[in-house]
């Protein structure tokens, strides 16, 4: 088999099918059947089976599939740290954030290494945490800032821990519940509206459950959203809705401000950490903005 196969073989397995792939990769179609003809052959086992579609992966393609996005991975790693011995530092990092982390110190820690570094460059993700760790399994990232993964989910990842922190109820400066001078139960939110992100999204279903095990009904979204941009929170001035943010964060910039809600009623406490895949070949630049990700973190 050649290097170059296993490029082919994930192609087409993204695009599904020997043509489509082909054009993407710029090879005939013949060649490319070829290739993966002849990555069955030393297999022994057909990786692929047409269908009315294109072309689907069989279970032994499957695990071959998982194999082969490994080694293409480990091989891009090998390439960046050649590079980074060869220059000394490598141009382009790519860097994923949860909307959640504090902007002062993701993006404190940006601009000092922009300062630091005049050629180096950043490529900047604000995603989902979730979305993050999809992302770097695909190697698309280098790095995520984002609440370290459960153990169950954290397979394949390194963390570097960075800041203990915690989401916190949060309400416009108006709102009737701050006026109450007096620690609140999760009882007393029971009735309220919300703006929330959307029903699968991890921070929304330990809600949820926090209000699901005290017998109360779960909140009532008037508003429901991706969390994709702090922004957002700009809808909740001047009404009395209740929402999630990070305490003493981005939110607070807009009028919002925290509820007396104790940790024991809804614990939303969380491990912020520089997230890496696991084994993968870390760049100066990358190891430089771990340590002004804990500066910038204090």
């Amino acid at each position: 088999m050649e290097t170059r196969d296993i490029e082919y073989i994930l192609a087409v397995a993204a695009h599904g099918g020997i043509g489509r792939a082909a054009d993407v990769l710029g090879i005939s179609q013949p060649a490319l059947t070829k290739a993966v003809q002849r990555v069955e052959t030393q297999a022994g086992l057909p990786l692929f089976e047409r269908t009315a579609n294109g072309m689907t992966a069989t279970y032994a393609g499957t695990r071959f599939l998982e194999r082969a996005r490994r080694i293409q991975l480990e091989y891009e790693d090998g390439i960046k740290e050649m590079l980074g011995i060869r220059t000394g530092e490598q141009g382009i990092l790519r860097v994923g954030y949860s909307p959640s982390i504090p902007g002062s110190v993701i993006l404190g820690a940006c601009r000092q290494l922009v300062r630091e570094r005049p050629v180096a460059r950043l490529r900047l993700r604000r995603r989902l945490a979730r979305d993050l760790l999809d992302l770097l399994a695909a190697g698309e990232l280098d790095v995520a800032v984002a609440p370290a993964p459960s153990a169950a989910s954290s397979t394949g990842l390194a963390v570097q821990p960075l800041f203990d922190d915690r989401l916190v109820v949060v309400a416009d400066e108006g709102h009737a519940l701050l006026l109450r001078r007096r620690k609140l139960r999760l009882a007393d939110l029971a009735d309220q509206e919300w703006l929330l992100p959307e029903g699968h999204i991890t921070l929304r279903q330990q809600v949820d459950a926090a209000f699901r095990q005290r017998g109360l009904p779960e909140p009532r979204p008037r508003i429901e959203i991706d969390f994709g941009s702090t922004s957002l929170f700009a809808l909740m001035q001047g009404t009395q809705m209740l929402s999630i943010a990070n305490q003493g964060g981005d939110a607070m910039q807009h009028g919002l401000r925290a509820l007396p809600l104790g940790v024991e009623e809804l614990d939303l406490r969380r491990n912020i950490g520089v997230i890496s895949r696991e084994g993968a070949y870390l760049s100066p630049l990358a190891q430089r903005l771990t340590v002004l990700l804990r500066e910038h973190s204090r």
